[in-house]
């Protein structure tokens, strides 16, 4: 009877591992995209420096998403906040983890201060009409979520305050915590500068922002580009 309990139990073991595997198994992307240059994705140097706590380490974000270039991985875009969680970068949570190009807890941004801001400066105005983010992609965390936010745009100037004319807002988020890597989707928009505004949930972490526009979204024709549904949202189960 105990024979045949753990031969049962190996077997499912068996099983299911392959699964949870390969739920988080990305591969590296390519390093140029046409005219899109990628930032350096050196995952050796990311896992030695990573202070993971016993929880899955660094996972590459994709360079290209269905064809797409990941905007926020440019080799000149820059992550910046209006605060961090302090006592623990470089180890994990800092700003530049915004869009280091690796997922998971210790490459990871949490916030310091509520209300408060995590945005990309994508070097050049750009077409945008999504951006994927979860707190932790390997799901090995479920605290420090995000529930109540905005998505913002800008295209000539990045104030501080983001109530500021200068900033438009593309989608408001009241709903379900994020979790998991999630999509939101909204109408074609011009932008160079997109804010996340974070107004509640003490300790929001964010483990990457991923950024897409198009096949071309430099070439900032969005008439040209398939436009999604306003205000859609679905999660990315990868």
């Amino acid at each position: 009877m105990r024979f045949t309990i753990y031969c049962w139990l190996v077997m499912m073991v068996m099983l299911s591992t392959p699964a949870v595997l390969a739920l988080h198994d990305e591969d590296k992307g390519p390093e140029k995209f046409g005219r899109y240059e990628f930032k350096e994705q050196d995952i050796k140097e990311a896992t030695d420096a990573c202070d993971a706590g016993g929880k899955p380490g660094p996972e590459f974000v994709p360079t290209v998403r269905d064809k797409e270039p990941n905007l926020a991985l440019l080799k000149d875009a820059k992550a910046e906040a209006s605060s961090q969680l302090e006592g623990w970068c470089p180890r994990r949570h800092c700003i530049e983890y915004l869009n280091d190009g690796f997922y998971n807890n210790c490459r990871s941004w949490i916030i310091g201060a509520i209300p408060g801001w995590a945005q990309i400066d994508i070097g050049e105005v750009a077409n945008v009409n999504r951006i994927l983010f979860g707190s932790d992609h390997s799901q090995g965390f479920f605290d420090r979520t995000t529930a109540d936010f905005d998505i913002l745009v800008a295209t000539t100037k990045a104030d501080a305050n983001s109530d500021a004319k200068t900033w438009t807002k593309v989608y408001t988020h009241k709903e379900d915590a994020i979790s998991k890597t999630t999509e939101f989707t909204f109408k074609d928009v011009e932008a160079r500068w997109l804010r996340l505004h974070i107004r509640t949930n003490g300790g929001a972490r964010v483990d990457e922002i991923e950024i897409y526009g198009g096949t071309d979204p430099m070439a900032v024709e969005p008439d040209a580009k398939l436009t999604t549904t306003w205000a859609q949202v679905k999660s990315d189960n990868l």
